[in-house]
């Protein structure tokens, strides 16, 4: 082994010397969830300067306050009569709570008392980040796993911020006559077991290490992965590679048993089909994030750098509909903000004087600026009746 590895690649390569090849979507999801070395178990930073990647919620409080104002409005639509009912799913540092709760206590009093916020979370280290930060907040929070939710199905809202982008997906290569899948393997030459893998990607971190790890291609035979190509309804030109996010459709199976009635709200980085799988697009979105630089090297830093691919919002609406979500509404994460009242709320800051630092008017800006945080994430609404 060398020193330039990761524990977890170690792991890796001790389990696909042992076991064979593994898909790239569970060696995405040993990446990022390995319960000890996984990236999002670790107690690193990921979110923030110090860390590897900025997020809406942790650029400016305006924004957990315009979800709060949205809140409101779409409970009231449903029925204002009953405590609101709030469940965030994938809640990171616990920011975007703390700034909803706020925003609920200041400005809507009235509900804040009898309002319950539920955060289901799976990282322990972020749970434990997620109640330093909410412990003033202690009598309306709570955490709960999905699976509890489903026992006793709630009315109420679900919502999540970049969540979903953040599941493991599968690779997909369209290589006429087949569609293929990538799989992490390692080198022919090193493999005790080798994997009959019909053709090789190169090796994404150098040929020279002993015992790494490579990217693979076989002919894909897993039907749901077939079926959701099918229903995508694109058509595909040759050796163009996409990412099917099988997880985030059974995380809706589970969101439905969760809910009797209300809303799904979904923040995210992606689009449509028909943009996501764009010809032009012939590398597919997976990307990885490592100290604020981009690059395209999965097989990297194994357990320090964030994974990721674009979400696939046609799949959301299709495969939610014929769970019980309808569409209510799909647009652009400025749109959306702008709709709510960031423009009124930048105005009122700046009457206060609150604008006045210089960090504040950057991070304001940075929500509305092309290019920045809020320019290419969309923002789904979905009801369950």
């Amino acid at each position: 082994m060398t020193a330039s590895q990761t524990e977890l690649e170690k792991q890796l390569i001790a389990r696909i010397r042992r076991d064979g090849r593994i898909s790239f979507r569970d060696f995405m999801a040993a990446a990022l969830y390995d319960a000890e070395f996984g990236y999002y178990n670790t107690e690193r930073r990921q979110i923030g300067a110090q860390g590897d990647y900025y997020t809406s919620s942790n650029v400016h409080p305006a924004f957990g306050a315009i979800l709060a104002q949205a809140f409101v409005e779409l409970w009231q639509s449903l029925d204002g009569k009953q405590p609101l009912t709030l469940v965030e799913m994938g809640a990171a540092t616990g920011q975007l709570a703390l700034d909803v709760l706020q925003a609920l206590r200041d400005e809507h009093a009235d509900l804040f008392l009898e309002a319950s916020y539920t955060m289901v979370e799976q990282s322990p280290v972020m749970r434990a980040r997620q109640k330093e930060k909410l412990r003033e907040y202690a009598a309306q929070v709570q955490w709960r796993d999905l699976s509890e939710l489903a026992r006793k199905p709630i009315t109420g809202i679900i919502f999540s911020n970049e969540l979903f982008d953040a599941f493991p997906v599968h690779r997909l290569r369209f290589s006429r006559p087949c569609i293929e899948e990538q799989f992490v393997d390692l080198k022919k030459n090193q493999a005790e077991k080798p994997s009959e893998i019909a053709k090789e990607t190169p090796a994404l971190d150098g040929d020279t290490q002993p015992q790494s790890l490579t990217l693979a291609w076989q002919a894909a035979a897993n039907t749901e992965l077939h079926e959701y190509v099918r229903r995508a309804g694109v058509r595909f030109v040759e050796n163009q590679v996409i990412e099917i996010n099988l997880d985030a459709i059974n995380w809706l199976k589970k969101l439905a048993a969760a809910m009797t009635a209300g809303f799904l709200v979904t923040l995210d980085y992606g689009d449509e089909a028909a943009h996501l799988y764009a010809p032009e697009r012939r590398e597919g979105t997976l990307r990885c994030f490592h100290r604020h630089t981009l690059t395209d090297t999965p097989l990297a830093r194994i357990g320090e750098q964030d994974i990721t691919a674009s979400v696939n919002f046609s799949a959301l609406m299709d495969y939610g509909n014929e769970l019980g979500f309808e569409k209510v509404s799909y647009e652009r994460q400025t749109n959306f903000l702008f709709r709510h009242g960031l423009i009124e709320r930048i105005a009122a800051r700046a009457a206060s004087g609150t604008t006045a630092n210089l960090q504040d008017r950057l991070a304001i800006k940075n929500l509305l600026a092309p290019g920045g945080v809020s320019d290419n994430f969309r923002v789904l609404i979905q009801r369950k009746r």
